[in-house]
């Protein structure tokens, strides 16, 4: 298992919205069946998109040692990309609500109004993870890069998936065992992100960016 992989799989773990999102889905009835079809759907569609990506890189020959300009360029843009989000996330700060005293709960009580069922609990679970992020991509190519064998990579994708959506499973174990206390550890936690989420994003974008563009520049001068 590629260590830099672990470190990018946790980075891209760092995503609020899934916490609202389990929040709402431990309240009102079926709650194990709702909780456990949005972890299974976001699971099953970032295993999916990571197979898809590990099979684009080794069908393009991206990460093959006669194409390493191009492994290193990926990893330069990705890096690039990351540091334009850290620059985006530190300058466009949300404005504070006028209300002094007000937690931030739109989020929450709109999905509530739609999440009632199995199926759209698992919708949302697709919806909000579907499109991989960055830094999961960079993890992707990371396992790509160690040249393992295709059961090696598929073993430690699935376990980069497992460490990128701990903020979902490890509510939903708390939600199964203790409904009623992990309901309220969960709000104190998105209250939380509310107030310092967007910065714990700009850190752990920031630090992706900054590993991606010194790995790329040193594979260009390999």
């Amino acid at each position: 298992m590629p260590a830099n992989a672990l470190a990018l799989a946790f980075g891209a773990s760092i995503y609020p919205p899934a916490v609202a999102a389990v929040i709402a889905l431990g309240r009102g009835s079926q709650l194990r069946s709702r909780v456990f079809a949005f972890v299974a759907a976001a699971f099953l569609v970032t295993y999916a998109s990571g197979t898809i990506m590990l099979l684009l890189l080794e069908e393009l020959g991206a990460t093959s040692p006669s194409h390493l300009t191009a492994s290193a360029g990926l990893d330069l843009v990705l890096g690039v990309l990351l540091i334009a989000l850290a620059v985006r996330l530190f300058v466009r700060r949300p404005r504070r609500s006028s209300s002094s005293g007000s937690s931030p709960r739109s989020g929450p009580s709109k999905i509530d109004r739609y999440l009632k069922s199995r199926r759209l609990a698992a919708l949302l679970g697709v919806t909000l993870y579907i499109v991989p992020s960055p830094i999961y991509i960079g993890a992707v190519k990371a396992i790509a890069d160690a040249k393992l064998s295709t059961a090696s990579e598929l073993l430690d994708l699935a376990v980069i998936v497992a460490v990128m959506l701990w903020m979902v499973e490890l509510p939903m174990l708390c939600l199964l065992l203790a409904p009623e206390p992990a309901e309220r550890a969960l709000e104190q936690t998105n209250r939380w992100f509310a107030a310092h989420g967007r910065t714990v994003a700009t850190i752990a974008s920031a630090a992706a960016g900054g590993y991606l563009i010194i790995k790329g520049v040193a594979g260009l001068n390999d």
